[in-house]
């Protein structure tokens, strides 16, 4: 039976079977997936935070560029045209800048020269990220046309000097950034355009002794050229030993330009498995600059550590394009640069300036300083080469960045690093394990403290160097004793200091800096043993800035609960918030008693003034009155005692309990009204201030919210903070002017309050003060500012589910 079904079964498979044996048809081959070369997916939360999503460095790129643009296109636009030298090109004479596309030119060399130099070396990933950007905002622009771009202030709409931007012009831009604090300065700017070449009638033959101390005092008043010490930053890490729950907390509080160069943008920028950090970027860099990630947060402040030295040169008698090195003569080179610049017919004319260059670098001119420093020769006989530790660390910048933003702990921050690709700023960071870092970690020419005690000869360099209390550096350059020396660990050929000997602590208390040196970073554990080149101002021992000092005494005060921000101590993320808002003013705590010992006066002003000032919280919150007539008594006592390039009024007759180097948190303190001459100098300073109120149309009572504000789109926003040299840490920089401290131009910028928990997403309170962009049509050009007015923060979404909680409007996918 088995063998009959088994036939069976044989004989119905047979008649199934297609009688030709040919295999049945095969279904048509899947279409390819498309490929491109640019490809990312832009989402946005609230507030206008963009979300890039990409799966490579040129989407990555691509997406935070056309985000970017979306919000600040002409913001950028402008800038690559001063980075490239070509203002006076396509802004005219007068709308140009003539001088600054000489220096770019210069600097930069032609395309084909900055590429090789400095941007062949860069890792793959730096350059894609950046041909990204620069095709994101290309077709940005290509999708909205020059004649749609925003109007305002900072919009360029219709513009005829709109153009695509490419990589170089991106590249060049973060190079200019990065001489902001050495050759783009505006001091050693105009000393590098003033040198006309040789004079005929040579050297002058010396000065006097009077005309050497003339000298002194302009080179010590050239401080406000050389340094913005008004400006600046804090940053603070508190580690587990001083928090609440063993965490960590990170404040970051740059004090950056509200528009244009040198200003904030929020993102977030993920490329799985690799990278995945969130935070604010400068306007035009395809990274993100200050920010955290899921491990690690970071922040950084201005470092005023030297970033420049001067070389003297000893000309030959015979032959002014000669100077002595090592016994030998070496030539100085003239190096002609030509621009264009558009003239009112619409023309275009060609200028034509000669740079000169030593082996140390390009000749300067100071008569900008002092008239006693003009001349080709000086009045003995020599001539002054500038060099710049900068050159080549803007463009270097981006690995480093991107590096930071890998890292998964302090370890591998730490080890970012190390290629030194931080222009001007002090290292501040935390990790969720509960450490936290300072370091010094930037290009500082390696000059050794030796080389300062012996290559600081002669008469120039000492005295500019004891005139601007190490700020300003020269050295002899007739001997390779006084080279920059080199260190196997910094980047090859830079001449810079590595990275393990540059100041650094690693602590789980605390760190801070508020712009003075390393030296107080953390005030139990002081940073000593260094070049005072690494730090002059507020070098090891010296006095502080107000800001520094308040910024440490809060930290002291929370640790013990004594601050009135919580009943429990040490930090945690909300008292690390109420310590950033609390806007208190050191100078007035510090002087203020002693002011109002003067108020029994008949001088009609002064009762005035006391009247307001006693009744002042020592504040500059909104519904503080009185705050403005304090800031014009302290600018005046600055104006009158001076702050040189310490920014400090450093003069014992004033201060009724003098500096203490082992007291530097509370002292100088207190005025000395035993002293006549300062009694008349503070009345004079009130009735200064009440007069200055008065011309400007500011009632000296005023709540500070009516005084101090920003105009946006014909809504007065009133903006709390203050003048940081009168001692407030949250500072706005904004001066006097008809109806109050109109339109503040810098301060409080991004502001990033991150810490920990548990889970996988770290928690971050930030906010934008400038808000996101400057199109003024734009929903994102005045919400930010409005909730820095009201103390109010912005919970920055960063893991998937909190992202798609707080997503406004729908994905946009770029492909290309």
């Amino acid at each position: 039976m088995k063998y009959l079904n088994l036939a069976i079964a044989l004989l119905l498979l047979t008649a199934c079977s297609d009688s030709d044996n040919n295999p049945p048809p095969q279904p048509p081959a899947p279409e390819p997936e498309p490929t491109f070369e640019f490809d990312a997916e832009i989402r946005r939360t609230e507030y206008g935070i963009p979300h890039i999503r990409a799966e490579d460095w040129k989407g990555l790129g691509y997406g935070f560029g056309y985000a970017y643009a979306q919000d600040n296109f002409c913001v950028t636009m402008r800038e690559i045209i001063y980075a490239s030298g070509r203002s006076a090109e396509l802004f005219g004479e007068a709308g140009g800048n003539i001088g600054s596309d000489f220096l770019f030119r210069y600097l930069n060399g032609s395309d084909e020269e900055f590429e090789e130099r400095f941007v062949s070396q860069l890792p793959q990933f730096s350059r894609d990220l950046t041909v990204g950007f620069a095709r994101g905002m290309n077709r940005y622009l290509e999708e909205t046309g020059v004649e749609n771009l925003p109007e305002g202030d900072l919009g360029c709409r219709d513009a005829d000097w709109v153009s695509p931007v490419t990589e170089l012009d991106l590249f060049k831009h973060m190079g200019r950034e990065a001489l902001r604090g050495s050759s783009d300065n505006g001091t050693f700017r105009n000393a590098l355009l003033a040198v006309e070449g040789p004079e005929v009638e040579g050297a002058t033959g010396g000065l006097s002794d009077g005309q050497l101390s003339q000298l002194a005092r302009d080179a010590e008043a050239s401080v406000t050229g050389l340094l913005n010490l008004d400006q600046g930053s804090n940053a603070l890490a508190v580690g587990s030993e001083s928090t609440q729950n063993g965490g960590a907390v990170l404040l970051g509080n740059p004090h950056q330009p509200w528009f244009g160069a040198g200003a904030w943008y929020q993102a977030h920028l993920t490329l799985p498995g690799e990278y995945d950090v969130a935070g604010a970027a400068l306007h035009g860099f395809p990274f993100i600059g200050i920010g955290f990630n899921e491990h690690v947060a970071w922040t950084h402040t201005v470092s005023l550590a030297n970033r420049f030295s001067l070389y003297e040169l000893k000309l030959n008698p015979d032959n002014p394009y000669e100077y002595e090195y090592d016994g030998e003569m070496r030539d100085i080179v003239p190096v002609d640069i030509t621009i264009q610049v558009l003239l009112e017919d619409g023309t275009l004319e060609p200028r034509e300036f000669t740079f000169y260059e030593s082996h140390f670098g390009p000749i300067v001119n100071l008569r900008g300083i002092s008239d006693f420093l003009d001349g080709w020769p000086l009045f003995n006989g020599s001539l002054l080469a500038f060099r710049d530790a900068n050159r080549l660390t803007g463009t270097r910048g981006i690995e480093q960045w991107i590096n930071k933003g890998k890292a998964t702990d302090l370890d591998g921050y730490i080890q970012a690093l190390s290629t030194i690709g931080n222009p001007v700023f002090h290292e501040i960071a935390a990790d969720r394990n509960g450490e936290v870092f300072y370091g010094e970690l930037s290009a500082v020419p390696f000059i050794t403290q030796e080389q300062l005690d012996t290559c600081v000869n002669g008469i120039i360099g000492p005295l500019l160097r004891d005139a601007t209390t190490g700020v300003i550096i020269s050295l002899d350059g007739s001997t390779s004793a006084c080279e920059w020396g080199e260190d196997p660990e910094a980047p090859e050929g830079t001449n810079l200091y590595g990275a393990s000997q540059l100041p650094q602590l690693r602590t789980r208390d605390y760190v801070g800096n508020s712009n003075n040196s390393y030296w107080l970073s953390n005030a139990q554990q002081p940073i000593e043993g260094f070049p005072t080149i690494m730090g002059p101002v507020g070098h090891e021992g010296q006095q502080q800035f107000l800001r520094t000092r308040i910024g440490h005494l809060m930290v002291e005060e929370r640790k013990n609960a004594t601050d009135g921000l919580s009943e429990t101590p040490l930090f945690d993320l909300e008292t690390t918030k109420g310590l950033m808002y609390a806007n208190r003013v050191y100078g007035a705590e510090a002087t203020l008693d002693d002011m109002l010992q003067l108020c029994d006066s008949e001088d009609e002003s002064v009762v005035a003034v006391c009247t307001v000032l006693s009744l002042w919280d020592r504040r500059v919150d909104l519904e503080s009155q009185g705050a403005q007539l304090f800031t014009e008594i302290w600018s005046y006592l600055r104006s009158r005692l001076g702050t040189g390039f310490q920014g400090v009024i450093a003069n014992d007759n004033f201060w009724r309990v003098d500096y203490d180097s082992l007291d530097p948190l509370n002292t100088p303190s207190g005025i000395d009204l035993e002293i006549s001459s300062n009694q008349t100098l503070v009345l004079d300073a009130m009735v200064q201030a009440l007069a200055n109120l008065e011309a400007n149309g500011v009632e000296p009572d005023a709540p500070w919210s009516e005084v101090q504000f920003l105009e946006r789109n014909g809504e007065n926003v009133p903006i709390h903070g203050g003048d940081g040299g009168m001692g407030v840490y949250g500072a706005i920089s904004a001066g006097l002017s008809q109806g109050g401290y109109v339109n503040p131009r810098s301060g409080n910028s991004y502001i990033q309050a991150v810490t920990w928990d548990e889970s996988e997403c770290p928690i971050a309170d930030v906010i934008l003060v400038p808000s996101q962009s400057t199109d003024p049509d734009s929903p994102y050009f005045a919400d930010q500012t409005k909730l820095y007015s009201d103390k109010r923060w912005v919970r920055f979404p960063f893991c998937e589910q909190d992202i798609e909680a707080n997503q406004v409007g729908d994905t946009l996918v770029l492909q290309e």
